[in-house]
């Protein structure tokens, strides 16, 4: 399998994941080709959505405003490579993500809502649960995000820290709001039942 499939298989399970934890079944969910965001969804009231879809990584602030050198004696000092997937993310690394976003010429489909899924504390990186909760404050994403997303044509954006199940969201009229609070505890069964080994 290519990392183009690979890629789209991620983001469409991601998807999938956000509509689970928000309580709704979707009827297709379905990978859009560029220009247009990433995945396509339509859902049983009538709407379709078109999402872009990307993950926020801890450490993403630090790199960009660091020099290269400094990068590579903290990989180093942590351990390799890894270091970036056992920190817990913060606000400034979702504010990184968005300003990469929110310039994008994106080709909309007719009649779709164009919406942003921010996936955060992903299990594809197998990061340990107790480092994977946002320690992030709502104030704190507002003053960092929101004017950048009312100038920007997304309609609904969404903080998916998938492994904690906590989700964000933010609107024009709501601005950033809490749907769940991440939970350490669902992390950790997750991580625990996704590392023992299958019974035969």
């Amino acid at each position: 399998m290519d990392q183009q499939t690979l890629q789209e298989n991620r983001e469409r399970e991601w998807v999938r994941r956000l509509f689970e934890q928000k309580g709704i079944d979707p009827l297709d969910v379905k990978s859009l080709k560029c220009p247009a965001p990433d995945v396509g969804v339509s859902l049983s009231d009538g709407r379709c959505l078109a999402i872009e879809v990307t993950e926020v990584l801890a450490g993403e602030y630090a790199r960009r405003n660091a020099r290269k050198k400094e990068i590579q004696q903290a990989q180093q000092a942590a351990g390799g490579i890894g270091w970036m997937f056992t920190r817990p993310a913060n606000a400034l690394d979702v504010a990184c993500r968005i300003e990469a976003k929110v310039g994008k010429d994106y080709h909309v489909p007719n009649g779709h809502q164009l919406h942003l899924l921010l996936a955060a504390g992903t299990f594809e990186h197998g990061a340990l649960p107790s480092t994977l909760l946002l320690y992030i404050s709502i104030p704190e994403l507002n003053q960092l995000t929101h004017s950048m997303l009312e100038r920007s044509r997304y309609q609904h954006v969404y903080l998916h820290l998938q492994l904690g199940r906590g989700l964000y969201e933010w609107n024009r009229g709501d601005r950033w709001h809490e749907i769940h609070s991440p939970c350490l505890r669902h992390a950790a069964e997750h991580h625990t039942a996704s590392a023992s080994p299958l019974s035969d």
